[in-house]
C-alpha cells in the first residue's frame, strides 16, 4: 500500500505525555520535564497551544 499523503493523521495536532513526545517538547522549548507536564495539564493536549505555553517564558505575577 503507497503513503497517501492526504491521509495526515490528527496524532500531529496533539501531545500525549509519551516519553518521546515529552523529550521532544523539552528539547524544542528548552523546559523541563515537569514544566511540559504542567502545560500539556493547564493547556490540554493541543500542540499548538502547548508549544506557545511554552515558549513564553515564566509569567510574572502581581
Amino acid at each position: 500500500m503507497a503513503y497517501d499523503l492526504k491521509k495526515k493523521g490528527r496524532d500531529s495536532e496533539f501531545v500525549s505525555t509519551q516519553e518521546h513526545e515529552i523529550a521532544y517538547l523539552m528539547k524544542a522549548t528548552h523546559k523541563t520535564r515537569e514544566e511540559v507536564l504542567k502545560a500539556i495539564r493547564e493547556i490540554g493536549p493541543d500542540r499548538q497551544m502547548v508549544m506557545e505555553y511554552l515558549s513564553k517564558g515564566p509569567r510574572s505575577t502581581r
